[in-house]
Parts: C-alpha cells; structure tokens; sequence
C-alpha cells in the first residue's frame, strides 16, 4: 500500500493523463454503440482479426479464410491476433478486448508525457500529452479491435526507453527498447525498418567509445529485433515458403501506391476500383484470393515494375501528397458513424479551397449545418497544429540541434511519412506520428507566446 501511495503522488500527471484518455475513449465508444450497436468496433480489419482468432482457435491455422480450405496467411502479423486469442479464451467472447484494449491504448498519453520530459520541460511534455490524449481520431479509433489498440503502447514505451538509453547511454535502456520494437512490429509491420533509425543512433553514441564498441552494439540491438521476428519468420518460410514479416506491404504496394500512380500518370479513372483491376490481373473470385502470399508477391511485381519505370513521377506525386497528409484529416468518418448532417463537409471544403473558388468556400461555411460547424473548426486543427510544428522545430534547431533527441524526433515522422505519406487513411496513419509532432506544436505554441506575453 505504501508503494501504491507513493507511486501515485510521485505520478499524479501520468496518472491523470492515462484516466483523462481513459475516459474520453469510453464516452466515445459509448456514443458509437447506442447509436450503431457494439458490433460496429468489428468492422472491417476488426473482422479480419476476429477470423484469424477463430480459425487459430478451431482450426489451429493462421488463416483469413472463412471456409475450407483454410490457406495459412502472413496478410496479419501475430501481435494483436495473440492479444484477442487471450481475451477470447478468458471471455468466450471479443467484447470485452473493445474495452481491455481501450485502456490499454490510453497508456499512450503518459507516454507522450514521459517521452516529451526527456528533451522539453514538463509543460510542454504535458501539454503534448494533453493534445493526444484529446485528438479526436484517437479516441474513435481506441474501440476497434485493430492492432492500434496495443501497437502504439508497444511502440511508444520502446521509443521511451530508446530516449533513455540516448540520454543516460545506459545500454540495458537500449536493449528493452529494442525488444519492445520487435514486439511493435510483430502487431503492425509498418514500424518493422524504424530498428534503421535505432541503429543510426546507435551508432553515433557508441562511437563515443569506439568504432568497435559501436559495431557491436549495434550487431547484438539488431540480433536481439531478429530473435524476437523469429519464431513469426520461422513459421512463414516453413509454411509459405517467404521470408517475408507480412504480405500487407506487397498489396499496398499495389492497392494504395500503384493505383495512386496510375492515377496520377492518368492510367486509371479517379474512380476506377482497383481490387477490380488485381481480380483480372490474377484471374481470381473475390478479394480475399488477393492476399494470398502468391498472388500478392505477383501484385508486388507489377507495382514495383510500374514505380521503377515511373520513379521521377511517383517521386513527384509522393512530395506532393505529403502537405495534405500533414494538413487534412479523417473527422469526417467520426461523424459519418455519429449519424451527423453535413458530415462531407471537410470534403467540400477542400475541393473549394484547392480549385480556387474561394467565394463558394465561405458560401459553404455560412450555409452549412449548426452541426457541420464542429467540423469547421476540426478542419483548421491540423493546419494550426502543423504551423506550430514548424515554428518549434525552427526554434529547436536553434537551441537543439546538438542534442541527439531533438534529432531522434525529427527523424521519427520523417521514417513514417516516407511509408505512409501518400495513403488514403489520412487519420489512422497519422496517429504514429501524433506524438513528435504534438510536441513539436507545444514547443512552438509555448515559445511564441512567450515572445509576445513573457512568460
């Protein structure tokens, strides 16, 4: 008991962040279930899991299929198909991981906290988490049984002891840090090369030592990210004959990046269904065929063969989507589900924007629905939030650029805006970089106004 006291008076922030999250995530998923029915949080890859889950349980297979034969998949990685076996087996049922995985994911916000504290003061750590822990797609996606629910606890814990190893260069830091990310990528494969960024920094402050202290470091992090992989890599090149973590990069590849291409090089109609297109590409029945190891390396094949051929313009077309990815958001989703007029709005305001119409802009913003307002002021949140951005990184090159975290934190969204910073799923993406950028706008909020009222 006198542990439990002590812990909370010394952790009062964290702990208020973790209930603070906790609570809007439970509002929202309240909200969500009245209004469209607890089976809404197993929609679309939430079923996919759910699959996955059963089909391991009475099948002992790995598989998406719904009927026999069930061919093994590696489309999902393990990590959150282990999370809701556990809960399954406990429960006999998947509601309870909707909240169990809700307050797990509301871990996230003190590790905002905790990671921000390590390079800016604690009011600027704390307003970071604070932005987090509010930021509306978070708190819809909390619900989901998607692998976000616990991949981003995994990822950001191991990020905040990589931040301790840089800063304490103690290399028991470095080792947790390293184990957690395999564990990270072992339940969304998209942070499976961020161990490169880890390495980069490896490498400089082992060098401190020596250039052979540092190759060994770096030689045993790396052994230590592979031997947790293992066991997963093993089993796909027994089974699917692949090395591969999961084939969810080769049909992105095709799905979001070749299309996109297309698209773009005016190969393909805006909208043109390009599952239909990999169907005939294949000659297979339905979507799921698609994901087959096989016919998703074919699908790999066509796309890098198009992205080569195409490289200046896929170069061209990727910067030029990175603003809007930066910028634009998913709100309108949120609202979609919270049954709200007018929830296309953002839409349309774009498209009015960006084609010049600036009077139908403002006609559109007086005339739309009291409800649709919300959304108003939602659509000017990440154009805000990334002016300050900009301000504070600015202001942290100034005061930080000899500081090794400061660059840590550039390089973090840098890694996922070079992967996702072209796709659809603005919001969903986004959430691995809320963090840096949060409180890299914290910074650059706390620091102008300071210069115009003192502080």
């Amino acid at each position: 008991m006198k542990f439990i006291n002590q812990f909370c008076k010394s952790h009062k922030k964290e702990i208020f962040l973790f209930f603070l999250m906790l609570a809007l995530e439970l509002v929202m998923i309240f909200v969500l279930s009245q209004i469209n029915g607890i089976g809404i949080f197993s929609r679309n890859d939430a079923n996919e899991f759910r699959i996955i889950v059963k089909n391991v349980i009475d099948y002992g297979v790995f598989s998406l299929e719904i009927e026999a034969p069930f061919f093994p998949t590696n489309f999902r990685t393990p990590g959150y198909p282990l999370f809701l076996s556990i809960i399954y087996l406990i429960f006999f049922s998947f509601k309870p991981a909707i909240f169990i995985g809700a307050a797990i994911f509301a871990l996230s916000a003190p590790l905002v906290y905790l990671i921000a504290k390590e390079i800016f003061t604690e009011k600027i750590a704390f307003i970071s988490a604070i932005l987090f822990a509010i930021e509306p797609w978070a708190l819809f996606q909390s619900g989901f049984l998607v692998a976000e629910q616990i991949f981003m606890p995994f990822f950001l814990l191991s990020v905040y002891l990589f931040c301790r190893y840089l800063k304490s260069e103690k290399r028991n830091y470095l080792y947790s840090a390293v184990f957690l990310q395999g564990l990270a990528a072992l339940t969304r494969p998209i942070s499976i090369f961020f161990i490169l960024i880890f390495l980069i920094f490896i490498f400089i402050i082992e060098l401190k030592s020596s250039l052979r202290q540092s190759a060994k470091t770096m030689a045993l992090a790396l052994a230590i990210f592979i031997l947790v992989l293992s066991p997963w890599l093993i089993r796909n090149k027994i089974v699917l004959n692949t090395w591969q973590v999961s084939s969810i990069s080769n049909i992105n590849l095709f799905i979001e990046n070749y299309a996109m291409l297309e698209k773009y090089l005016g190969k393909m109609k805006q909208d043109e269904d390009i599952y239909e297109i990999a169907r005939i590409l294949l000659g297979t029945r339905n979507d799921l065929e698609i994901f087959r190891i096989e016919n998703s390396k074919i699908l790999a094949g066509v796309a890098l063969k198009e992205i080569k051929e195409n490289a200046g313009s896929y170069a061209i077309m990727h910067l030029k989507a990175l603003p809007g990815f930066l910028v634009r958001n998913s709100y309108g989703n949120i609202f979609l589900d919270l049954k709200v007029g007018g929830s296309d709005i953002q839409g349309k305001l774009g498209r009015q924007f960006f084609s010049g119409n600036f009077s139908g802009f403002f006609d559109l913003t007086k005339n739309s629905p009291a409800a649709s307002k919300i959304l108003l002021i939602l659509f000017l949140f990440w154009p805000i939030i990334i002016l300050f951005v900009a301000a504070g990184i600015i202001w942290g090159f100034k005061n930080y650029r000899r500081n090794l975290l400061f660059w840590f934190l550039i390089f973090w969204p840098l890694y996922f805006l070079a992967l996702a910073g072209n796709l659809r799923d603005i919001s969903r993406y986004k959430l691995t970089i809320n963090a840096p950028l949060f409180m890299f706008a914290s910074l650059g909020f706390y620091k102008i106004y300071n210069y115009f009222f003192k502080l």
